[in-house]
């Protein structure tokens, strides 16, 4: 998709107003002002999932704060028509520092982002399941929560996993874990990690769940994952990681 923000309903409003076109991401656009930024949807992503989106992005950022760690503060999210007419706003802490994109950073880069997503796998919940506006989840097991994820497979791969998840010992507690470890989510003040920032869509569940989201996504930080949990649960829970959104 073409990045065009000047093309955006709200793009000549927020300038007349101070704001500043910062930066982009694949749904949202990004401005800055007084040391503060604002996320907005895309034209093309601006309903009722990406307003929700905020809600649970500033839900899991509190979470974690409050857990002493470090992530980007989040001060407001606007409603439709608080701030813009069409669209909700995300106001959060404008951090400065460094970004590695690559997948395939430096060892201890991509080892301090890991320790952040596993030390937030020490933060226990209540339900199962992905994170909602309010904090929590509306699962009572991982099993259940497991089981609407498959139903969104195709049918001839359910059978094999409904086997599958029936044949997994059963988690007792939920905890919290990062879907997403894109290393653009994380600002370093040269070598040493700052914060993490769009923490979006974590899910209450089962700790080997953060491992198979690594292996998936990031191969090269799993290298550095010392993997507690049994290879085919990690394996399993890999396969069905793209139907979980």
């Amino acid at each position: 998709m073409i990045n065009n923000p000047q093309s955006e309903s709200y793009y000549e409003e927020l300038c007349n107003i101070g704001y500043n076109y910062f930066a982009y991401s694949e749904k949202h656009y990004v401005f800055e002002k007084d040391g503060r930024i604002i996320k907005i949807a895309k034209s093309a992503y601006n309903n009722e999932y990406a307003d929700e989106s905020f809600f649970i992005e500033q839900a899991a950022h509190d979470i974690l704060r409050r857990h002493n760690l470090p992530v980007a503060e989040i001060f407001n999210v606007y409603p439709k028509g608080m701030f813009l007419k069409n669209h909700a706003v995300l106001e959060e802490e404008k951090v400065e520092g460094n970004i590695y994109y690559k997948k395939d950073s430096e060892r201890y880069i991509l080892s301090q982002a890991l320790h952040l997503m596993q030390g937030a796998a020490n933060i226990k919940g209540k339900q199962f399941g992905m994170m909602q506006k309010d904090g929590t989840a509306r699962y009572s097991s991982w099993r259940e929560f497991l089981y609407s994820i498959v139903e969104k497979m195709p049918k001839y791969e359910r059978a094999a996993c409904y086997d599958r998840i029936d044949s997994l010992p059963q988690a007792e507690e939920p905890v919290f874990i990062f879907t997403d470890c894109n290393m653009a989510n994380f600002i370093f003040c040269g070598d040493i990690l700052k914060k993490a920032i769009d923490v979006e869509r974590p899910l209450w569940g089962d700790k080997a769940f953060l491992s198979a989201v690594i292996k998936r996504r990031n191969p090269y930080m799993y290298k550095l994952v010392k993997e507690t949990s049994p290879a085919e649960t990690v394996d399993f829970y890999a396969s069905i990681y793209p139907y979980i959104f």
